[in-house]
C-alpha cells in the first residue's frame, strides 16, 4: 500500500458517488426506501441480504442503517467501487461483508444457510439475456425457499411501444439534473477516478477485468426479466414500484 493510496479521503469519494448517482437518477432514495419497504413486508428487520452488483454500498448501508438486525453481503467485481466500499464504510459493526466475485460466476453469500433475500439497484442492465438467466437460476440455490429477490433498475419497455419508450426516455432525461450544475456526471465522476494516484492500482485491475456491458438498446425488458424469474422457479414476480421504465421488479421464490 503506497502512502498515496493511504492518504486516500475515501469518505469523499463516497459522497462524490452519492452525488453523481443522485444527479443521474432524481428518484432514486425514493427507489431505494421502496426497496427496503419490500424488505420489512417480506422478510423482517433482521434478513441476511446479499446486494448483487452492490458497487460502494449504497444500498447496503441503507438497508443496515434502516433495520436493526440485517445483515449484508455487497458483491461486486468493480475493484475501485469495492475499494471505496471497504475503505469508507468498513464492515459496519460485522454486519456488512465484500464479496469480490462476477455475477456471472457461481459465486457465494451464504454464511450459514441460504440468505433471505438478494437486491440490486442499477446494476442488473449490464448483464447479457444468457448471463441474466444464468443469475436467476443461480438465485435459486442462493436463496432460502419463500426468499426475495428485489431488483431496483430501469427495464426497457418492449419493443412494440416504441413512441412509448422514447418518451420516458425523453421525461427521464429532462428530469436529471443539468449538466453544469454542482454534481458530477458519471463521465466526470470516473474521469476523476482515473486522474487520482490513489486509485491508480485499482483502476488498472479494472481495466484488465473489462467490464461486458450492453448497449441500452439491447438491455431486457420487464416481459424478459419476468420470464426468466418464472422459469427460475420464482412463484410469484411483479413490480411494486414504477416511474417511467425505472422500476422495483420483485420475486418471491
Amino acid at each position: 500500500m503506497t502512502d498515496q493510496t493511504a492518504a486516500t479521503d475515501w469518505s469523499r469519494w463516497l459522497d462524490r458517488w452519492e452525488a453523481q448517482q443522485g444527479r443521474e437518477m432524481p428518484d432514486r432514495e425514493e427507489r431505494f426506501a421502496a426497496m427496503i419497504d419490500v424488505l420489512v413486508d417480506l422478510c423482517g428487520t433482521a434478513p441476511h441480504v446479499a446486494d448483487l452488483g452492490s458497487g460502494p454500498g449504497s444500498l447496503a448501508r441503507r438497508i443496515i442503517e434502516r433495520l436493526p438486525g440485517a445483515r449484508v453481503t455487497a458483491i461486486d467485481m468493480d475493484p475501485v467501487l469495492l475499494a471505496i466500499g471497504r475503505n469508507a464504510l468498513g464492515d459496519m459493526g460485522g454486519r456488512l461483508s465484500w464479496l469480490d466475485a462476477d455475477l456471472r460466476s457461481r459465486w457465494s453469500a451464504q454464511a450459514a444457510g441460504p440468505v433471505d433475500a438478494a437486491v440490486s439497484a442499477t446494476a442488473l442492465h449490464w448483464l447479457k439475456l444468457d448471463a441474466l438467466a444464468g443469475l436467476y437460476r443461480h438465485l435459486g440455490t442462493v436463496l432460502r425457499p419463500g426468499g426475495v429477490f428485489v431488483n431496483g433498475d430501469g427495464m426497457a419497455l418492449p419493443a412494440t411501444e416504441p413512441r412509448l419508450a422514447a418518451a420516458a426516455l425523453s421525461i427521464r432525461n429532462r428530469r436529471r439534473a443539468p449538466a453544469g450544475g454542482s454534481s458530477e456526471s458519471w463521465e466526470q465522476w470516473w474521469e476523476a477516478v482515473d486522474a487520482d494516484p490513489g486509485l491508480a492500482a485499482e483502476v488498472a485491475e479494472r481495466n484488465l477485468r473489462h467490464h461486458d456491458h450492453p448497449d441500452h438498446e439491447n438491455q431486457a425488458d420487464l416481459a424478459a426479466h419476468v420470464m426468466l424469474l418464472r422459469q427460475a422457479g420464482f412463484a410469484e414476480v411483479d413490480t411494486l414500484w414504477q416511474h417511467l421504465a425505472d422500476r422495483v421488479l420483485v420475486a418471491i421464490r
